[in-house]
């Protein structure tokens, strides 16, 4: 799993294993009309990104997981728990509909 949560002194700890996200082929990250979207330069269809969502991609594509966790939590000011939680909850989103890619030691 990419992760883990386990119960340690009551408070939940959650670790992360080395994970990276890229577009999956034929999809681009871009602006239309001021708003940043995942295109399909296939179909033509896209999936409009919210402020925050554009900027948490955006990390993930330059970065890994981990790191880009560790960035939006500052960019934020939000604990890295939480947006490592809601930035794992978009990845698997979007690579559910096929707009990114996981690679990692169990996803090559």
């Amino acid at each position: 799993s990419l992760c883990q949560r386990r119960r340690s002194c009551g408070k939940k700890e959650i670790t992360m294993e080395p994970l990276r996200v890229t577009t999956a082929p034929d999809i681009t990250l871009t602006t239309i009309n001021g708003q940043t979207v995942l295109f399909s330069k296939q179909t033509g269809d896209f999936f409009g990104l919210n402020t925050s969502a554009a900027h948490m991609i955006q990390r993930l594509l330059d970065t890994d997981f981990q790191t880009a966790a560790t960035r939006c939590a500052t960019d934020f000011h939000a604990p890295q728990e939480t947006i490592g939680t809601d930035l794992l909850e978009l990845i698997n989103e979007l690579v559910e509909l096929k707009l990114l890619r996981k690679e990692g030691p169990s996803n090559p």
